[in-house]
């Protein structure tokens, strides 16, 4: 493939996103609020752009015209894309894209820490993704318990999703050493682990 075929394939990426937004008038106001926001960035990330405008064509039943319409909405349409735009990584995309839906399907959308899970997201690596992951179905234990080894650096993951709020260790000491802390879920990191990968 030549550069001017890879011009015209990333160039159609673009169109594609607005004949959508076009398909689906209440998301053409927030699809057109983020194109004069965006401007260069949507440009040149037009594929990146074109997956999040597929994301709002595939949940219609989520995105009514009545929440597409809300001013409060738009911004974090804008917001929530603008960092999509920047986000490097594929598996991470997808996460962000639920907890997207999830802000979405919020009944009160002012107070869902939208911003706050999209930076934790941005600042965790895939491994600490895939780690929490692992921890799907311990994130309402009361107790303390000690996470499983998957990779040389797991000790050095938990000790920085502790420093985001997603874990806590024990207070408690611990006779001898250990290799990983005893740790549990947080409230919020009981509410991130909900749109990880199931």
């Amino acid at each position: 493939m030549d550069e001017k075929d890879k011009e015209i394939i990333k160039g159609s990426a673009l169109a594609i996103a607005d004949q959508i937004a076009s398909t689906i008038p209440p998301l053409s106001i927030a699809w057109g609020l983020a194109k004069a926001w965006l401007g260069a960035p949507l440009k040149l990330r037009q594929q990146k752009a074109l997956e999040w405008v597929e994301m709002v064509r595939d949940n219609l039943s989520d995105f009514t015209e009545e929440i597409l319409k809300n001013e409060k909405f738009q911004d974090g349409f804008v917001f929530a894309l603008e960092k999509y735009l920047q986000e490097r990584s594929e598996e991470k995309r997808r996460v962000f894209r639920r907890i997207f839906l999830g802000y979405t399907k919020a009944e009160d959308q002012e107070s869902f820490p939208l911003e706050k899970f999209l930076s934790v997201l941005n600042v965790l690596t895939l491994e600490e993704v895939r780690l929490l992951t692992q921890l799907r179905g311990k994130e309402n234990k009361e107790e303390y318990f000690q996470p499983p080894i998957i990779y040389p650096e797991t000790s050095e993951a938990i000790h920085h999703l502790i420093q985001n709020g997603i874990l806590i260790t024990d207070p408690n000491s611990r006779w001898g050493p250990i290799e990983v802390p005893f740790i549990r879920v947080t409230t919020f990191g009981r509410q991130f682990i909900q749109y990880l990968e199931k």
